[in-house]
């Protein structure tokens, strides 16, 4: 992208050619954006702010249970358990929790898009997140300001299941919202896992995989 250019999106144009075959002509959009910021920052830990990046509601209330659709068959996070919008610690690693409440957006789910992290030098990313239908092993893409990017292993336990090995249970709750009913069972979860960085580059982007089964809720980079 051209230095200054303007946040936004913009039209992409490809056309490709050669002989003896038709021409063919694709259409792309490129988001310019601003860098995710640090909601919550001290010398070691920096609770990302991914207030742009969510876009789906993943709460409901027993007032209104059919307001979110966290697994996309009308079960939903109860958003009374959850925290409120704001800084949450949990073991020991604080978080910027998003907002439970009304049709807010409050989770990520992955569709391959990349996050525009801060570019700060960091050893660890944790992650909070949960799977529906199922726990998901997969992977995330971190790349550098040098333009180097390595794969990194991840496990996503599902929401009403346990947590996968290497992960930690850092919110549980003892139901859930049915669109239409209200409190229903089985208890759910929200989980946490560490991602070592590479602490000698500094970190640009994360890139998740194209799993919408995956629904992340907070990172935080130390």
């Amino acid at each position: 992208m051209p230095p200054g250019t303007a946040a936004g999106s913009y039209p992409v144009h490809f056309t490709v050619e050669a002989d003896g075959a038709a021409r063919v002509t694709r259409e792309a959009t490129v988001e310019v954006r601003p860098a995710a910021k640090c909601a919550t920052a001290t010398d070691k830990q920096c609770a990302v702010d991914l207030s742009k990046d969510m876009a789906h509601d993943g709460t409901a209330t027993t007032d209104n249970p059919g307001q979110g659709d966290f697994d996309g068959s009308g079960w939903s996070y109860d958003a009374g358990l959850l925290p409120a919008a704001g800084p949450v610690t949990w073991d020991g690693v604080t978080y910027e929790a998003p907002d439970p409440t009304g049709t807010a957006a409050n989770f990520v789910e992955a569709r391959g898009q990349t996050l525009l992290l801060p570019a700060r030098s960091h050893g660890t990313l944790r992650l909070v997140a949960a799977s529906h239908n199922g726990p998901v092993t997969t992977a995330l893409t971190v790349r550098y300001t040098d333009g180097s990017s390595s794969e990194v292993p991840l496990k996503v336990g599902d929401w009403a299941g346990q947590a996968p090995e290497g992960t930690t249970v850092v919110l549980d709750m003892p139901h859930r919202i049915k669109a239409g009913q209200g409190v229903d069972g089985p208890p759910v979860r929200l989980f946490g896992s560490s991602v070592e960085l590479n602490d000698a580059k500094e970190m640009r982007s994360l890139t998740l995989p194209d799993d919408p089964r995956i629904e992340v809720y907070a990172i935080t980079l130390s």
